[in-house]
């Protein structure tokens, strides 16, 4: 599936093939959301979480150069050196 696929899903669509199919890599906190990243099939793509309302507001396709801006502090390659 490509991401143009994938954004034509409706969001609870969308919400199911990521926690049935996608591997959870990273998450991170931002103002009152818990943004959770996934991998589905080459796919970069994250869930909003609103922890007040404890629902998901968002699911949006994120490109590879944003996840490495949004996620370098929790990104750790030291391991590739040994």
């Amino acid at each position: 599936m490509d991401a143009q696929e994938f954004r034509k899903l409706p969001v609870q669509e969308q919400v199911s093939v990521i926690l049935s199919n996608g591997k959870e890599l990273l998450e991170r906190i931002f103002v009152y959301y818990t943004v959770k990243l996934y991998l589905l099939d080459g796919l970069f793509v994250e869930i909003w979480y609103h922890q007040v309302t404890n629902r998901i507001d968002k699911v949006l396709v994120v490109e590879f150069e944003d996840v490495i801006h949004l996620y370098e502090s929790q990104i750790n390659i030291s391991d590739l050196f040994k």
